[in-house]
């Protein structure tokens, strides 16, 4: 099978040759891995040849693109064209800037246009180079509560929830209208996949009631998978955290694959009551394993993770999260070594 046959049957949960893999790198780790292996840091796509990955993503070209292809110079600070500024120097996603912070309402604020010149340059040209051997996913990053959070502020959207719903409300629906109409056109441009993400979770629990996210959530992003689903084009649902309470309504407005599987926040054996019924993609520890475990520790990992979830069930095989800059280059090593060994995958290895 080739790699976008193989991944599209994971996904469809059908019988695939190998279990694929994926290994995503923060973008701090990437500039590790780049100079380990002497390629352009120019992005996870220049690591291709020596990673035996499955998706490519269909980055935008805003902030957070710029810091995934690693063109981060002068200001620390990038704005896009919601008005929010990014710290691109950290490990991740910081907004260092909301330009809703002081807002009592929504007058005065402009939606962004999902139809803007160059905004899909760099997704456009993955699918083109990328598009008939991987499956390119789209990506629509801070998809609604992380978007409406970095407009408002972390605070002022937690009490937004609670005490100023009409406006919320009002903020979440103009959100949904954006990424529905981008959602089209990344179906236009040929994507394979839609990667939505929006983080519901804590390490122990939900961050908000699942009564309410079903109330004031679920409805909307049944609108932006359904732009995906209703052209026959299965969805990644991006999530960190514990957001165990609500896999079932995912699978019900049409979640294909589910990330990120963290065994740390969503321990297995209460995630394989799931399987056949949505794809995993991670589920390998993250946070203690692969930072301070030993080559047989990441071995066994890797193994208890492809028995329980896969093969066949439904399984991308990766990490519970990006692999961040915490990670020892021999560990990563380990990890790959055991995706070779186990699942057949292609893993070059440069001690």
């Amino acid at each position: 099978m080739t790699k976008k046959e193989r991944m599209l049957a994971a996904i469809r949960r059908e019988p695939q040759d190998r279990i694929p893999t994926q290994i995503d790198f923060s973008p701090k780790m990437l500039d590790l891995v780049s100079r380990h292996y002497g390629v352009p840091n120019r992005g996870e796509e220049e690591l291709l040849g020596v990673m035996d990955n499955h998706l490519v993503y269909g980055f935008l070209n805003d902030p957070f693109g710029k810091q995934r292809h690693r063109e981060i110079s002068g200001n620390p600070v990038k704005f896009d064209h919601w008005g929010i500024g990014y710290d691109v120097t950290q490990e991740g996603t910081f907004e260092a800037v909301h330009p809703l912070e002081d807002a009592d309402n929504l007058t005065g604020y402009t939606f962004p246009d999902p139809n803007a010149p160059g905004l899909l340059d760099w997704a456009e040209a993955a699918i083109r180079k990328y598009g008939d051997d991987y499956v390119v996913a789209s990506y629509q990053v801070l998809c609604l509560i992380e978007r409406a959070s970095a407009l408002r502020g972390f605070e002022n959207f937690l009490c937004d929830l609670y005490d100023e719903e009409d406006f919320m409300f009002e903020l979440l629906d103009g959100i949904t209208d954006y990424q529905c109409r981008l959602a089209k056109r990344y179906i236009r441009a040929g994507v394979s996949a839609g990667r939505v993400g929006d983080d519901y979770g804590t390490q122990n629990g939900m961050l908000i009631d699942p009564d309410q996210w079903r109330k004031i959530l679920k409805p909307r992003l049944a609108k932006i998978t359904g732009t995906y689903k209703n052209e026959g084009i299965p969805v990644i649902m991006h999530s960190c955290g514990d957001i165990r309470p609500i896999i079932p309504d995912l699978i019900e407005i049409g979640v294909d694959v589910l990330n990120n599987v963290q065994p740390e926040a969503m321990p297995r054996e209460d995630l394989v009551q799931y399987r056949g019924q949505i794809t995993f993609y991670g589920g390998i520890s993250t946070q203690r394993v692969l930072v301070s475990g030993t080559e047989e520790e990441i071995y066994n990992e890797v193994k208890t993770c492809c028995d329980m979830y896969g093969p066949g069930n439904g399984l991308l095989l990766s990490t519970g999260i990006s692999v961040m800059s915490d990670v020892p280059l021999k560990n990563l090593n380990a990890l790959m070594t055991a995706f070779n060994e186990l699942t057949g995958s292609r893993y070059q290895i440069i001690p």
